[in-house]
């Protein structure tokens, strides 16, 4: 583990890692199942790790439906996510991490025109093998890990696909109406598959851009809201882990799991 106060940390960052020491508990946010499945793989527990950053957003509600506005949301949203999550992994390294398993995220907003993002997950180190430069990230819980592994596959990183847009059509009116009766509204259906198809594509080159051979979606949202009746905005977002295949075969033999390759594809030699 390394020495404390070896990193350039946040004061927040640096409480926290204050209070891990290498002979004392350890703290996780696995479940029995989880604990049991990173033991499979090779891992123990070395603490909770947490990132976390808050946007003022001052643009938000039902008068949002300018395009260039849909578009800097999805932005500040994509930013708070790799945000929370670069916090985590800064101090999943500090306390001498391979990786972070089970990452979850939490978006609340204290006062309605701020949103909090919250990364939060358990540390784990392997229990032989060489070290990582980077500790790996994965939403996946232990025992789908074990089970992955298992199956030849290694967890990269948390990957993010968000998209924003708005449509504006003054003729939409006439079918969302109070007398419209029961019918499909067009544009909506049309943005709803559009926002759906650009967070995913997003997510697809995510998933590329860390040299990972696939992705394994673990969260998917999704909001559509009327504008003034002519217009209608939505937002995606696609949330998963990015896998890289390290074994061909019908299974892994279980010893290998002690010595795999913890590297990120791009960094491997």
């Amino acid at each position: 583990m390394p020495e404390r106060g070896s990193r350039d940390l946040s004061p927040g960052t640096q409480a926290r890692f204050d209070r891990f020491s290498p002979t004392g508990p350890k703290t996780s946010l696995l479940s029995v199942p989880g604990a049991v499945g990173a033991d499979v793989a090779g891992f123990t527990p070395v603490g909770d790790v947490m990132g976390c950053v808050v946007h003022q957003i001052g643009f938000t509600g039902t008068n949002t439906w300018s395009a260039d506005r849909i578009g800097q949301l999805a932005g500040i949203l994509r930013e708070g996510y790799e945000t929370a999550l670069d916090r985590l992994v800064e101090e999943a390294a500090a306390i001498g991490a391979d990786g972070v398993l089970g990452i979850d995220f939490a978006v609340t907003s204290p006062d309605g025109a701020a949103q909090e993002f919250v990364a939060l997950g358990t540390a784990v180190r392997a229990k032989a093998g060489p070290r990582p430069r980077h500790p790996f990230t994965t939403g996946l819980p232990g025992q789908d890990v074990a089970k992955l592994m298992l199956a030849g596959w290694v967890p990269v990183r948390v990957a993010v696909g968000i998209s924003g847009r708005a449509f504006t059509d003054y003729w939409q009116r006439s079918v969302v109406g109070e007398w419209a009766g029961n019918a499909e509204v067009p544009l909506a259906t049309e943005l709803a598959t559009a926002v759906r198809a650009e967070a995913r594509a997003e997510f697809a080159r995510e998933i590329g851009d860390c040299g990972a051979d696939g992705g394994i979606v673990s969260d998917l949202k999704f909001d559509i809201w009327p504008v003034h009746d002519i217009a209608v905005a939505a937002m995606a977002t696609v949330i998963g882990t990015a896998i890289a295949r390290f074994h061909e075969g019908p299974a892994t033999p279980a010893g290998t799991l002690k010595i795999l390759p913890l590297n990120r594809p791009e960094e491997a030699s």
